[in-house]
């Protein structure tokens, strides 16, 4: 994990500029999404108990599950092999996956909301058989919430279909559980960071989001096509304080 942040780290900072125009672009495609979040969230708020946490999960769903979140993913993608592609080429790009991100963006708000509702309904149920089932649910939760990490970075590399995607997802997210709750709580992190801050949410979160998910997807492939990773050249306190010299 020090390998997937340091990596994470210096790509960041190689494209500050980038993460927060990016993420500029991102907000404006998202619009209806981020709105819908934010009524959702001021539903949860003034209705208190189980239904404010149940809110800012379907909340952070609608946010991740925008089909503009593609984008993000598909220049974090050229970032972190070390390239580079301009606005044009990065929303013809997009263009390509544009159906396919908003299927699987449809398919995680759903099947969260569907989640979500099965929880509400068994908490109301007495007995061990009510928590027994309420319980069940949120481990589909979690679940589903490890695997929605890899549906845009699996999109992005992979190209195949909707259920190709979903199917590669699961089982990525399964096959490698400690990283994937590990980078859960990364997203937590940041769309928690982008809700409570609000202007964050506008200007860097989600693309630095993207990029850490990204970094952490990339150190996967090593272990899938038995190619080692390029590595880079150590930088340090130097180059981050004086880059010129570099």
């Amino acid at each position: 994990m020090s390998e997937i942040l340091r990596r994470y780290f210096w790509t960041a900072y190689d494209h500050l500029g980038g993460v927060v125009a990016y993420n500029l672009l991102w907000s404006l495609l998202s619009l209806p999404w981020i709105g819908a979040a934010y009524m959702l969230l001021r539903f949860g708020f003034s209705l208190g108990g189980l239904f404010l946490p149940g809110a800012v999960v379907l909340a952070g769903a609608l946010l991740l599950g925008s089909p503009a979140t593609v984008l993000l993913f598909i220049v974090s993608a050229y970032w972190a092999r070390g390239d580079e592609l301009n606005l044009r080429e990065l929303l013809l790009t997009g263009r390509r996956f544009f159906w396919r991100a908003a299927a699987l963006g449809g398919s995680l708000i759903v099947a969260t909301g569907l989640i979500l509702v099965n929880i509400f309904f068994y908490q109301q149920l007495a007995g061990w058989l009510g928590a027994l089932l309420s319980g069940l649910m949120i481990w589909l939760l979690l679940l589903a919430g490890i695997m929605a990490l890899y549906l845009f970075p699996v999109l992005v590399t992979q190209e195949g279909s909707v259920g190709a995607t979903l199917r590669q997802s699961l089982l990525l997210a399964v096959d490698n559980l400690r990283l994937s709750l590990a980078l859960l709580l990364g997203a937590i992190f940041f769309l928690g960071v982008g809700l409570a801050s609000g202007l964050g949410l506008f200007c860097g979160v989600m693309t630095a989001w993207a990029l850490l998910m990204t970094m952490g997807f990339r150190a996967l492939l090593p272990k899938y096509t038995g190619e080692a990773l390029p590595v880079e050249a150590p930088r340090g306190l130097r180059e981050l304080i004086r880059p010129w010299e570099v």
